[in-house]
């Protein structure tokens, strides 16, 4: 049964404990491989993950390469999306998919590039309150990692940007670096963004002094743990 709810109301509960952390290349090239490895690292430590990628671009990526043909529409982010702006969510958990080490609120596969989901929405505030309303429920999780495929002209995107607790800009070929660091400046000046994190995946740029960069995964972890050891003393 669905039961109506107000989502403008429930977000104003007390701020979420798991930790946000999006994951996001000002390219549009693919944040996956990064989020495969964290997601093997949080399995590592015996701590949980839940995964969501908003569907700014329409594109399936994540489904994809985890080998998904085909969801159950009711388990999928699209159909929390719409459930929202309508007002008739059910729990949280229903539209989760289960894969053996991490939950998941994906894109369907089969959507249709003619019809995406964001252009079935008619409250604006859906795509503004979504990242709140997500990091308060699935805040049981040590981690939520979201997969942001847009740009910061997208709201999801944006808005996911400025809920995270943590921003990591990937980037997977050397040119993406300018664009990586573009935003990088941006979001520290004229947005506030204060943890922000570069990663990069297969390519060593250690001559790269203006900020830290993490070439490994586990280097993420080390920097948020040492990020709210400072923050807690």
């Amino acid at each position: 049964m669905l039961l109506q709810r107000n989502p403008k109301k429930e977000i104003q509960q007390p701020s979420a404990k798991g930790k946000m952390v999006a994951l996001w290349n000002p390219s549009g090239s693919d944040s996956f491989p990064l989020l495969e490895k964290l997601l093997a690292l949080v399995k590592k430590r015996g701590q949980t993950a839940a995964v969501v990628e908003f569907p700014c671009l329409g594109i399936p990526r994540v489904a994809y390469q985890l080998g998904m043909t085909e969801l159950k529409p009711s388990e999928t982010v699209d159909q929390f999306l719409i459930d929202y702006d309508r007002m008739m969510l059910r729990g949280i958990h229903q539209y989760l998919h289960s894969f053996p080490d991490f939950d998941a609120l994906l894109i369907q596969p089969k959507s249709k590039p003619d019809t995406p989901t964001l252009i079935k929405l008619q409250q604006q505030s859906t795509v503004q309150e979504a990242p709140t309303y997500l990091k308060l429920h699935l805040s049981g999780y040590h981690y939520i990692f979201v997969v942001l495929q847009g740009q910061m002209v997208h709201p999801l995107t944006f808005f996911s940007i400025r809920e995270a607790d943590h921003l990591v800009l990937t980037v997977n070929e050397p040119m993406e670096l300018i664009h990586a660091y573009t935003a990088f400046k941006m979001l520290k000046q004229d947005y506030g963004v204060a943890s922000v994190m570069f990663n990069v995946n297969g390519s060593d740029l250690s001559d790269f002094k203006v900020e830290k960069i993490c070439s490994r995964a586990e280097e993420l972890f080390s920097r948020w743990e040492e990020e709210a050891h400072d923050r807690n003393h």
